[in-house]
């Protein structure tokens, strides 16, 4: 058994079982197509082979594992059969089952108890098990530790197991990558999704008010124009919200020539496993569903996902979408139709999310509109931008958030570096800079900011440039209007503005600006603002000194003098909890001083040193 399983399977059985010595209830999170029926069948191999299964007290000593539906306990009871475990020890129910009956079989006692998709473990109806066999071990195994309404898990489990992220399994190949195509955020399909009211008893959408606005025949035809467009001869899920709008999707697809079937709650089990046989043979391409291949559906030939059923549930989101990215040889990555705005919603399927703080009740698997998210264009993808009149191209496969990027959202324009935003949405058009010490040049709405352009550097960061009117770049330097309509030169590495377009030179190893024949550091606050000419610098190895500033090559540091004492200047603190004054020597040392350090030999005016090791300019 140890061969077959991968190293984060192994991983994961190390912590358990140490896990196991201190608590009692244990639960473990790994994403959709990791394999957690194998950590089931791999930690049952593991107790059957406990000299302590048996009879202990009279009682029988087993394991239970509890589902909630009949085909994840089916697929259980297959799982075990491949792998040569013995059902006499082991039972396999549905929760509904052992709550109706609950007193029928007062002399059997699991010693382990394993619960199945444990997301939908609810206090109420679980809480019998762990009264029931107070010395029983128990496992929740789940894709997501989350609930709808913000209620956490730690009633019933102690500590929670977590995995690798689903980037970290994509890029080791245990998972398929994906592509994801999504409707635009001012879809009208979506405003109107967004504006449902009505919820179920589980808190989400109410079925009945989602067919309001998804069993329309505008809506199917929308789905099937993106079928056609982006995974037309492609095999696939469709998620629907109800038996009808499923069996309309159906039949639209038949009719142009689609083979697919429709399966649900109420489909025959018999029917159920031909159609998936069918499906797995090759012989349909299509299956619409309503919510049973939510969870433990493990067919990995599924090409593509379409969501044609909006869900305010982080859990549901994320299973859905994780039924097609389980991994194949030839399989290069999984197509994800997102026809109901879900990734305004949820984001990718890659996000980071904080299951501990969900385990714990903290916060809620639960989406939340009006937080919309921007989608990423990339110089190299013409069509990163809308791709149709309502859809939109969001990832691609291999594609990660890396380096500096343009993103839109909300009709504007914002910068990511990394997949973090270092610039807001706030701008009415951005415009990359090629081959250029920095990336872009960025305008804001006219309306509020007059139209203000500022320039963006190569780690994505806004300069806070203020320039007006037509910009056009010279190097480091940009040339525009003032708000007042008068020429001006903007210096991007002083970070100044000119009447004129500046000229450079270096003088003892500081770059100077040049106007008019007199100097200024390039770099400097902006309370220096006296030029000098060059018989006022003076300069040695470490600091060059220009009439009443002084500046420390090491450090770039340009300071003011406030005095001046024996072959040396003082200057005004930055850290005033050190010291009012910085001493600054010749030899470019500083140190935090006080003016009750100064003696008869400190001047405030300039020094009359005599030959001291400094050169004129």
């Amino acid at each position: 058994m140890n061969k077959i399983l991968r190293d984060y399977q192994r991983e994961m059985l190390g912590r358990l079982e140490k896990a196991w010595v201190d608590h009692r209830s244990v639960m473990v999170q790994m994403p959709t197509g990791t394999g957690k029926t194998l950590i089931l069948a791999e930690v049952i191999r593991q107790e059957m082979g406990n000299e302590e299964l048996g009879m202990m007290n009279g009682n029988s000593k087993g394991i239970l594992i509890v589902a909630h539906r009949r085909e994840l306990i089916e697929q259980i009871r297959q799982t075990l059969r491949v792998f040569g475990i013995s059902e006499e020890w082991v039972r396999v129910e549905s929760i509904q089952k052992l709550y109706s009956h609950f007193g029928d079989s007062p002399r059997w006692e699991p010693q382990l108890v394993i619960v199945d998709e444990a997301h939908h473990a609810v206090a109420k109806t679980y809480r019998m098990l762990w009264e029931k066999w107070p010395e029983a071990k128990f496992l929740g195994l789940t894709a997501t530790p989350c609930r709808l309404n913000g209620t956490g898990f730690t009633d019933l489990f102690d500590v929670l197991l977590q995995s690798w992220t689903i980037q970290e399994f994509i890029d080791k190949g245990w998972l398929s990558d994906f592509e994801y195509v999504s409707v635009t955020p001012d879809n009208m399909l979506v405003e109107r999704i967004h504006g449902l009211k009505k919820r179920g008893v589980d808190g989400d959408y109410q079925t009945k008010e989602m067919a309001t606005v998804m069993d329309t025949p505008e809506s199917i035809a929308h789905l099937y124009n993106s079928y056609e467009q982006y995974v037309s001869g492609k095999k696939g899920i469709v998620y629907a919200i109800s038996r009808e709008h499923a069996q309309h999707i159906a039949d639209y697809y038949q009719e142009r020539g689609v083979s697919c079937a429709v399966i649900d709650a109420k489909t025959p089990g018999t029917v159920r496993k031909e159609l998936v046989d069918a499906y797995r043979r090759g012989e349909m391409d299509v299956i619409v569903n309503v919510d049973i291949f939510s969870e433990g559906f493990d067919v990995p030939e599924v090409e593509f996902i379409q969501l044609a059923r909006p869900t305010l549930s982080l859990s549901k989101y994320l299973q859905q979408v994780g039924r097609g990215m389980r991994a194949l040889p030839h399989k290069e990555c999984v197509v994800i139709l997102d026809q109901v705005g879900m990734y305004q919603t949820f984001g990718l399927p890659t996000e980071d999310r904080d299951w501990e703080q969900m385990f714990r009740g903290n916060t809620a698997g639960k989406g939340l509109h009006g937080n919309e998210r921007g989608y990423v264009i990339r110089e190299d993808d013409k069509d990163k931008t809308l791709v149709n009149l309502e859809m939109v191209r969001i990832k691609r496969r291999g594609e990660k958030s890396t380096g500096v990027e343009i993103f839109v959202k909300g009709g504007r324009y914002g910068v990511l570096n990394d997949g973090k935003v270092t610039c807001q949405a706030e701008f009415e058009h951005i415009k990359r800079i090629k081959d250029s010490d920095f990336f872009a040049i960025a305008t804001y709405p006219y309306a509020v900011f007059k139209g203000k352009t500022t320039i963006i550097n190569l780690a994505g960061m806004d300069l806070r440039a203020a320039l007006y009117g037509k910009v056009t770049q010279h190097g480091a330097i940009f040339e525009g209007e003032s708000i007042t309509g008068q020429r001006t030169f903007w210096d991007s590495v002083g970070m100044h503005y000119y009447s004129c377009r500046p000229e450079f030179e270096t003088i003892g190893g500081v770059e100077m600006v040049k106007q008019g024949g007199k100097y200024l550091p390039r770099k400097r606050p902006e309370q220096v603002r006296e030029a000098v000419g060059k018989e006022h610098i003076w300069y040695n190895r470490h600091i060059v000194w220009m009439k009443n500033v002084v500046v420390v090559k090491k450090t770039g540091k340009v300071y003011q003098v406030k005095a001046y004492g024996p072959e040396c200047f003082f200057v005004a603190s930055n850290d005033y909890s050190k010291g009012p004054l910085i001493r600054i020597d010749l030899d470019g040392r500083c140190e935090y001083t006080s003016p009750l350090d100064w003696d008869d030999s400190t001047m405030t005016d300039r020094p009359d040193w005599g030959q001291v090791s400094l050169m004129r300019a």
